[in-house]
């Protein structure tokens, strides 16, 4: 009888170790709007907490407590909450459900995400520079949707069984890369594991990470490929994982625990992680054991060299690609693009950059010598849109090859570049270049070379 008495109180006192502080329902009102989340703090909660945003997926609610799970919170010493998604009409439904409203930009859900780590602030010590963002199917896309709008917001993402798919189409403009784990079941033919090779290249080619993976594997769990991410860039790291469907949760990762998974990506980053605020997009079709075909790419197809970049071929919610497909993206702003050549010198290269969509904008047309490097100014004047980027040789037989393509923020009509390989020994005339060795008028937060050097701006 004793020794069943001490197992009772030692059972208490474990369990008394890992009792949440708060676990409750909390109720704010934004814009006469009233809404609710979820909030867990657990016992062992320290000053300058890290805090994780965790997204429920459509027709689900905050108590649902998903897909970071409330144990891993209690081990880690961080602070949760779930945000309750207002009723929306999907039709891939037929009707309406809880969920986010996913398009990518700032709307009534992005301002309630935030003003809900606002209200967590006024009451408890949390460290902004490592607050996280996560979700299931819905609350995944919208995951990915606030790395658009909230990059500067969210040190790390991970999503589960979710990505921007039918009326929630991929946008990835933000001004900020950012490291994104992404765990999706084999078998889920809802939010279609088919589709994923699309939304990785779109995201490692806007992280400008190495698009040739780094693949591990159990037999029988999961396939993961690391995407790692280049001087001034993050990683993206994709589980994929055996006999798992639509599920927020899967006990298949290396942690035998998704939510502990995610939270052993998120701790690697912080806020101020270092990184090339100028970068928009790289591919990096030129890395060692990468197909660009096989990723969207026309290559050497008649007087065609490259191109990227296409219409939409079906925006209807129920089709086979479900508005999921590979794209090339901009908003208003000025840019420049940069790639080198190889090539006789004799031979010219036609560049442009058109956008798509009903009225066919050409924003960027020019010729440039094969066997050069070439940093060519564009200026968008429209909102968000999509484009075609091709380059042109003279005739089908012509021999060049184009790399280090990238896209950068630049200053329309008044850039100047240097040879990326010579930038550290080029840069010495008290000018601002990234870490491509395209001149910038104005560092924002990142890595850039200054004098020779390269200095991290906070």
């Amino acid at each position: 009888m004793k020794k069943v008495l001490l197992a009772i109180l030692l059972l208490g006192s474990t369990m008394g170790l890992h009792a949440a502080k708060v676990n409750k329902k909390v109720s704010i009102v934004i814009n006469s709007q009233s809404r609710e989340y979820w909030l867990y703090v657990p016992d062992n909660v320290q000053q300058d907490a890290p805090l994780v945003v965790s997204l429920h997926g459509a027709s689900g609610h905050c108590t649902d407590k998903s897909p970071f799970r409330t144990d891993v919170a209690d081990k880690e010493g961080c602070i949760v909450v779930y945000p309750q998604g207002n009723p929306i009409y999907f039709p891939v439904f037929g009707g309406t459900v809880t969920g986010w409203d996913a398009t990518g930009e700032e709307n009534a859900d992005v301002i309630f995400l935030k003003a809900v780590i606002e209200d967590v602030a006024q009451s408890y010590s949390i460290d902004r520079k490592r607050i996280y963002a996560c979700g299931f199917s819905n609350g995944g896309m919208m995951t990915y949707a606030l790395t658009n709008c909230c990059s500067e917001l969210f040190a790390a993402f991970a999503s589960i069984s979710g990505y921007p798919l039918n009326e929630f189409h991929f946008r990835h403009t933000a001004p900020r890369p950012v490291p994104f784990l992404h765990i999706h079941g084999k078998k889920d033919d809802f939010v279609l594991y088919s589709l994923m090779p699309i939304i990785v290249d779109e995201m490692v080619a806007r992280l400008g990470a190495n698009p040739v993976p780094e693949k591990t594997s159990q037999s029988g769990y999961y396939d993961k490929s690391v995407y790692e991410g280049v001087e001034g860039s993050f990683p993206y790291t994709y589980y994929e994982i055996e006999g798992m469907g639509h599920n927020d949760y899967t006990d298949r990762t290396p942690e035998k625990n998704s939510a502990q998974t995610m939270w052993n990506f998120f701790k690697q980053y912080t806020l101020d992680a270092p990184y090339d605020a100028t970068h928009r997009w790289r591919p990096r079709i030129e890395a060692t054991g990468y197909q660009p075909t096989a990723h969207g790419w026309t290559v050497n197809s008649g007087t065609t060299l490259l191109q990227f970049g296409g219409e939409q071929n079906n925006t209807s919610w129920n089709s086979n690609n479900h508005n999921t497909y590979r794209s090339l993206q901009f908003v208003a702003g000025s840019y420049q693009l940069c790639f080198q050549s190889e090539g006789d010198a004799a031979l010219t290269i036609g560049v442009q950059i058109q956008k798509l969509g009903e009225v066919k904008k050409i924003v960027l047309e020019t010729t440039v010598q094969a066997g050069s490097t070439a940093t060519l100014p564009f200026d968008i004047t429209d909102d968000w849109g999509e484009y075609k980027l091709t380059f042109i040789r003279p005739n089908s037989t012509a021999n060049i090859t184009i790399s280090n393509i990238g896209i950068y923020v630049g200053t329309g009509g008044n850039v100047t570049g240097i040879d990326s390989k010579t930038a550290d020994s080029k840069s010495t005339d008290g000018k601002w270049y990234d870490l491509q060795g395209c001149q910038v008028s104005s560092p924002q937060h990142g890595l850039y070379i200054m004098n020779g050097k390269k200095v991290l701006v906070k």
